[in-house]
C-alpha cells in the first residue's frame, strides 16, 4: 500500500511540474494574463490543500475551477488564432 501511495504521489508531482510548466510557455505566448495565473495558481493551493486536510468535496471544486479557468482561457485562445489563419 505504501509503495501505491508513493507511486500516486510521484505520479502527482511530475503532472504538476509538466503542467507547471506548459502554463508558463502559455504565459510566454500571451495567452495567460497574470491575473488568470493568479486565480489557477490559488485555486490549485486550495485543492491541493483541502484534499491534504481530506476534505475532498473543497477539494475537487477548487480543481475543477482551476481546470475550468485553463481550459476556457486556452479555447478561446486557439479559437482566435484559428480566426485570425481564416483571414
Amino acid at each position: 500500500m505504501a509503495v501505491a501511495l508513493r507511486y500516486l504521489i510521484d505520479v502527482a508531482r511530475f503532472t504538476v511540474v509538466d503542467l507547471a510548466h506548459e502554463l508558463r510557455m502559455d504565459y510566454e505566448r500571451g495567452v495567460f494574463s497574470k491575473q488568470t495565473l493568479a486565480i489557477i495558481g490559488g485555486s490549485s493551493a486550495v485543492a491541493i490543500a483541502s484534499i491534504a486536510k481530506a476534505a475532498y468535496g473543497l477539494g475537487l471544486s477548487a480543481l475543477f475551477f482551476a481546470a475550468f479557468f485553463t481550459w476556457s482561457t486556452a479555447r478561446a485562445d486557439r479559437r482566435w488564432r484559428d480566426e485570425r489563419r481564416k483571414l
